[in-house]
């Protein structure tokens, strides 16, 4: 592996730009919401799976009980009520004042006790919720249901964040929601198994395999090969072996073939494998999913974290390639 990035990115061709083109989902927002349900149901990372017909799911399912209480994610106003489809059932979607669109599918369309479909607007949405209202963050605006066709799934909340129209994976926001300022290093590495899950890619690949290991016959560069089909390069070795542990997978093809797949950006630190700093900073930042970096605020929250000698379990992570991460909230306290 080679260790300066400058010379890795000249090798690799990218001397023209220090910034990287990352994927859609790799450039993902965690948005400061409030979490949009109770917050002690289970939230797992659905985003992105197959659906039916083609389909990839644009957001994150919350499985509870019905009727359970749905709240504004953010300040905004309510930009739109559905009338039940069948795709979508009763809907909210709500702004917040930078455009973003929090959208609430399958709200409750039953009556309570029964699962008639006969419940209307008022078993759906919170006395005083209607198109174009102001909403406050935490407010009351509806009840979890499984309207739609969400009748087979059972009641759950099916949540979207969107810009301009495009899905943004909500499971960090929603994390971050949930469990405010805390971190828990064995969750953080669960939820990334994989690059693909880390980042959030999907698709039906391209001309390599999806989560193989490449390389080319000239340069001794390691690449993974993205489920959008997209080649991401590790920076380092250390970047490497936080999620590998030898070379024995890397596959050597032609230059050609090498050549003919896009970049998609760089590898980023395996989250709760280990602490970074950024070089021009004196923060000392845990990595969750995705890339965010999230301060570790005090030496006794780093060595709860990584033990006494937590600070020999610090890597640098140059300015160069900064812009790979994202800052996510500080954390305060460890769960």
């Amino acid at each position: 592996m080679i260790r300066d990035i400058r010379t890795f990115l000249s090798l690799s061709g990218l001397i023209l730009s220090l910034s990287l083109p990352l994927s859609a989902n790799a450039l993902d927002d965690i948005r400061p919401i409030v979490f949009p349900t109770d917050a002690t149901l289970t939230v797992e990372d659905n985003y992105g799976l197959e659906r039916s017909g083609g389909r990839i799911h644009e957001g994150i399912d919350i499985m509870g009980p019905k009727l359970t209480p749905l709240y504004a994610a953010v300040d905004g106003r309510v930009r739109h009520l559905n009338i039940p489809e069948e795709t979508w059932g009763y809907a909210i979607v709500l702004q917040d004042d930078e455009g973003y669109t929090y959208h609430y599918l399958h709200v409750n369309n039953d009556t309570p006790g029964t699962d008639d479909g006969e419940g209307g607007e008022e078993n759906a949405y919170a006395p005083g919720i209607a198109e174009d209202v102001r909403v406050s963050k935490g407010q009351f605006i509806g009840w979890m249901g499984d309207s739609g066709n969400a009748e087979s799934a059972g009641s759950h909340l099916h949540f979207e964040i969107r810009f301009g129209g495009e899905p943004i994976n909500p499971y960090a926001s929603l994390i971050a929601a949930r469990y405010p300022g805390t971190y828990n290093r064995n969750e953080a590495g669960a939820a990334s198994p994989t690059i693909n899950d880390d980042r959030g890619l999907v698709g039906s690949g391209g001309q390599c395999v999806s989560g193989s290991l490449i390389k080319s016959q000239t340069n001794s560069t390691v690449y993974y090969c993205g489920a959008d089909g997209k080649r991401y390069i590790f920076p380092n070795d250390r970047v490497y072996f936080t999620w590998y542990s030898d070379f024995s997978s890397v596959i050597t093809i032609t230059d050609a073939q090498l050549a003919a797949l896009p970049l998609g950006g760089l590898v980023t630190y395996k989250p709760g494998s280990k602490m970074v700093k950024i070089e021009s900073l004196p923060n000392v930042y845990a990595i969750e999913k995705g890339g965010v970096l999230r301060w570790i605020k005090t030496p006794a929250i780093a060595a709860s974290l990584y033990g006494s000698d937590w600070a020999k379990k610090v890597d640098d992570v140059s300015d160069a390639i900064f812009g790979s991460y994202k800052i996510g909230e500080p954390i305060s306290a460890i769960r």
